[in-house]
Order: structure tokens, then C-alpha cells, then sequence
């Protein structure tokens, strides 16, 4: 087994590289005064010779000091420029052993600390500045999926209780208990659970993304979603507008089937009694668009945004409702590379935009 040696760190590699550096350029500088010097020292002399001596001043002799000098020079000046180079390094190093130690400290305990670097904005605070925004983003992403968790548990656990309390109520007095009724209330709740389980794996789907891209036409699938959503819109009493023109996007039919309807079914249940929704087609200089808008409560202008969560509520819950039904609106959009806008109406009720891509969408495909 071959053994490697351990590898020199960068402050080494700095400090190594401004020694170097330095001593090459003495080196040359020095060679350069000696060649000049030597050229002097070869011109004849005009001065008298002083008694006793066999050279004129200047001779051999100095020649031979001047290079033993430059010599001892560049040794001292090598050292000098390695001590100093080790220094200067550790001090341009520091910001990214504090980058380190931060990166070292999240990955074992919190995300809350940030590297928070202050100087002038050259490569290493863009580089610090990058991971606070990475940080941000990761604390964001993980402070969601627990909200997240903690919500799906809440709702799946609730009808799981349901269904205990009346059987724990039918066992307690099987005399008193009615079959039938019972059982018509499991079926409820149970088909509750259904509904949530469907809308949590719509939403699981959508988030991983496109696996299939193919040309859709957004006014056929509005029109298989109002088929769908027609007679709970009969049941109460709501009128809907559909104004549509062949609009050709590229997507996922069933994923666009289930953006339409969910976009239907909010409009339908979140409305009042008599009230009506509008579905709009167009395909304008912004690009394929679908827009949904509907009478009912009055939204909060700041809380618009929020209904984009899982499991956020305008409104108290409604019936059928499980609060997932904007967040697979999202996730869908998202998915096509679209943008979803969502704006309160002065009346009541929401007008919710979705702007497709005008260019193909790159398929994503499964490992």
C-alpha cells in the first residue's frame, strides 16, 4: 500500500509561493548588479597604483565580496519573505477558517449561525455572503418540511381518533349502537383519510416534477376538470364561466388535470352560496396563461401569499377541504417552469393567474 504524504495546506503553498517569489526576484536582481559591477570592475584604471599593492582599488577582491554579500543577502531575504508570507497568508486565510468552522458547526448542531463577514466586497466575502444565502435558504427549506411533518401528522392522526371515539362509544354500549349509522360514519371519515392520502401523494408527485413533457391543450384539460367538478358546483348553486381558446403548452397531462381541477374545486368550495367562477384560457403576448377567479369571503391581502403552504386555511375549515389544494397549485406550476400569482378580489374571493413557458420545458427523467 502506497503511503501519501500529508499535503501542504494553503497558507504553506502561499507562504512557499511568496518566498519563491521573492527570491528569484533578488536573485535576478542580483545577478544583475553583479554582471553590472563585473563590467566596471573590467574597464582599465586610470588612477596611480599605490605603492606596495598589485591592484588597483576595486580589484579582484571586490568582486568576490560583492557576491558573497548578495548571497548571505538573499539567504536572510528568503527567510524574511517566508516569515512574512506565512503571516500575510494566515491573515487573508482567516475568513474562510471562520467559513469552515460555521460550515462545521451546522452540519453537526444548528442553522442558525451565520458567517456574518464584514470587510471589503472582494472574493471572499462574495463567497461568505453566498453561504449566509445558502444557510437562509437550507433553515427555510427544513423550518418547512417540520411544519410540514407536523401538520400531515396532525391531519392524518385526526380521523384515525374519529374512528376510534365511535367505535370505543359502539363497544362501550353495543346494545344502543346502530349498525348502520356507524357504519355510515366510518365511511365518512374514512373517506376522508382517502382524500387527504390522494391530495398528499398529488402533492409528492408534483414536487419531484415533469417525467413525461408532451404538447397539452390547456382547453381540453379545463374542460375534463369541469366535468368533474360540475355537480359539486351544482350542489351549491354556483355558476360557472368558462372562456377558452386552444392553448398549447408542454407539460404532463395528469399533472395539468389535477392543477385545473384543484384550481376548480378552491373556487367551488371556498365561494358562497349563488356565487360564480370564471376560467380563462388565453395565450397573449405574456405567453399560454389560465386564470381562475371566484366570488366568496374576503381574503387578507397580507395573508394571500400564506395560502401557498400545506395546510393553510384562509378561512375556518370547510367541508371536504384538507388544505392542501393551493400547495398542489404551487408545486404543479413549479414543476412546468411556470410562474402561479395569486390576488385578493375587492369583493371577496381570489383571481389566481398561472403564466406557462413559451419555450419547450426540458424533461426531467428518472434515474
Amino acid at each position: 500500500m502506497i503511503a501519501h504524504r500529508p499535503a501542504l495546506t494553503i497558507r504553506a503553498h502561499l507562504a512557499l509561493v511568496y518566498g519563491v517569489t521573492f527570491a528569484v526576484a533578488v536573485t535576478v536582481m542580483s545577478v544583475g548588479v553583479y554582471l553590472l559591477m563585473s563590467g566596471l570592475l573590467a574597464t582599465p584604471a586610470t588612477a596611480p597604483i599605490a605603492p606596495g599593492t598589485t591592484s588597483p582599488p576595486g580589484g579582484p577582491g571586490s568582486g568576490h565580496d560583492l557576491v558573497l554579500v548578495a548571497a548571505v543577502a538573499l539567504a536572510l531575504g528568503a527567510v524574511v519573505a517566508l516569515v512574512l508570507g506565512w503571516i500575510v497568508a494566515g491573515r487573508m486565510l482567516a475568513p474562510i477558517r471562520r467559513i469552515t468552522a460555521i460550515a462545521r458547526e451546522t452540519a453537526s448542531r444548528t442553522l442558525h449561525t451565520r458567517v456574518a463577514l464584514s470587510g471589503p466586497a472582494d472574493e471572499i466575502k462574495e463567497l461568505a455572503d453566498t453561504f449566509d444565502s445558502m444557510l437562509d435558504r437550507l433553515e427555510r427549506t427544513f423550518e418547512a418540511q417540520r411544519r410540514f411533518a407536523a401538520n400531515a401528522s396532525h391531519e392524518l392522526l385526526t380521523p384515525v381518533t374519529v374512528s376510534r371515539a365511535l367505535l370505543e362509544v359502539a363497544a362501550a354500549n353495543p346494545a344502543k349502537c346502530d349498525v348502520g349509522v356507524l357504519t355510515e360514519q366510518l365511511l365518512v371519515v374514512n373517506h376522508q383519510s382517502e382524500r387527504l392520502v390522494d391530495a398528499l401523494l398529488e402533492l409528492a408527485r408534483a414536487e419531484h416534477g415533469v417525467t413525461n413533457a408532451t404538447p397539452t391543450d390547456l382547453a381540453l384539460v379545463a374542460e375534463r376538470a369541469l366535468a368533474e367538478i360540475r355537480t359539486e358546483a351544482e350542489e351549491r348553486e354556483l355558476t360557472i364561466e368558462v372562456t377558452s381558446a386552444p392553448v398549447q403548452v408542454d407539460g404532463d397531462a395528469p399533472l395539468l388535470d389535477r392543477l385545473v381541477v384543484n384550481l376548480l374545486r378552491n373556487a367551488v368550495r371556498h365561494n358562497e352560496t349563488g356565487g360564480h367562477v370564471l376560467l380563462r384560457t388565453t395565450h397573449d403576448d405574456s405567453g399560454p396563461t389560465l386564470v381562475v377567479t371566484n366570488t366568496g369571503p374576503q381574503v387578507p391581502a397580507d395573508r394571500v401569499d400564506e395560502l401557498f403552504e400545506p395546510f393553510v386555511r384562509a378561512t375556518p375549515r370547510t367541508r371536504g377541504s384538507h388544505g392542501l389544494g393551493m400547495a398542489i397549485i404551487r408545486a404543479v406550476t413549479l414543476a412546468h417552469h411556470g410562474t402561479v400569482t395569486a390576488e385578493a378580489n375587492p369583493g371577496g374571493g381570489l383571481t389566481i393567474t398561472i403564466l406557462f413557458p413559451e419555450h419547450e420545458m426540458p424533461t426531467k427523467h428518472r434515474p
